[in-house]
């Protein structure tokens, strides 16, 4: 979930992404600008959940677990170079994803009003799906 609770995300029990959705309520709370970077978050919050169970059940303590997660990220990304940046676009139009390789750099929503909830997670789950290799439509599109 995102701090605000608006948007949620589930994913299975290694991090890979299952559904994403928004919670009535979204807009007076994110609002058409800060959708789509709360879609996001709920997605990463829900993987960090994911790996940090199995380092919580062994008896590490929960910031020890986030520190251990976030430094291996880091040895991570310092070490290989950096794709080029990516954007994936919903069947919709309506939610934009920006990537480099296999990994999320930011979102973005195209005009949308609050009676586009539905349309916006759909967009959402399909681009989504689409960066786990299981194309439904998205296209892709240079970053500029």
């Amino acid at each position: 979930m995102d701090r605000t609770g608006s948007a949620y995300a589930v994913v299975d029990p290694v991090g890979r992404f299952v559904d994403i959705g928004l919670r009535p309520g979204w807009w007076p709370a994110l609002g058409p600008v800060r959708v789509a970077a709360a879609l996001v978050e709920a997605l990463e919050a829900a993987r960090m959940q994911a790996a940090l169970a199995p380092l919580v059940q062994r008896g590490e303590g929960r910031d020890r677990a986030r520190s251990r997660i976030t430094a291996a990220y880091r040895l991570i990304d310092e070490g290989r170079e950096q794709p080029a940046l990516q954007v994936i676009i919903g069947p919709r139009g309506l939610f934009r994803l920006h990537v480099r390789g296999g990994r999320v750099d930011g979102a973005e929503v195209g005009p949308v009003t609050p009676a586009d909830t539905e349309r916006i997670a759909a967009d959402a789950r399909d681009v989504l799906t689409e960066l786990a290799g299981g194309r439904v439509g998205a296209r892709y599109a240079p970053a500029g």
